[in-house]
């Protein structure tokens, strides 16, 4: 099942987007913003669990956008490079703190996890309650940043190993 596993906006309407399958791309969402009375703004999106990105009245399935978009697939595939990855979190932390909203590094997180498999990296992180780190994924929720900063370490080391082989 193909999804959306990272996401920055570049500027009003558009889109950078990193997709499951190693796709990176670009897509520019203003015709369908422009065509929908929307009260949400535009910046204001969530990644969910099924790799589609949901406004207040609007949701896109990472199959529409990657029809939409504009890129190439990444010579990575499956998994992408570690600095990659350490790229995506960082990034994802930063807006996440400035925004003041911890679904942006939730959300960066949770596509690695789901690729590395959940039990992995929990492992890795050394975090004692399974629950605390799948409640910490789970959209629309409030997660605790200690535990997401966690599984990004873990994530990175994960990332850090399979390099090494």
């Amino acid at each position: 099942m193909l999804k959306v596993i990272d996401v920055d906006l570049i500027t009003d309407y558009n889109l950078a987007l990193i997709f499951s399958d190693g796709f990176k791309g670009t897509v520019d969402l203003e015709d369908i913003f422009s065509t929908v009375e929307s009260s949400s703004r535009f910046d204001k999106f969530a990644l969910d669990t099924d790799g589609s990105l949901r406004w207040e009245n609007i949701t896109l399935t990472a199959n529409k956008l990657r029809d939409l978009s504009v890129g190439q697939l990444s010579e990575a595939s499956n998994l992408s490079s570690l600095e990659e990855i350490e790229a995506v979190i960082k990034s994802a932390a930063w807006e996440s703190m400035q925004e003041g909203r911890p679904d942006i590094l939730q959300a960066a997180i949770r596509g690695y996890v789901e690729k590395f498999g959940h039990q992995r990296v929990i492992a890795k992180a050394g975090i004692k309650s399974r629950t605390s780190a799948y409640r910490s994924l789970k959209p629309d929720t409030t997660p605790n940043f200690g535990t997401l900063v966690q599984l990004g370490r873990a994530v990175i080391e994960l990332a850090g190993e399979l390099s090494e082989k």
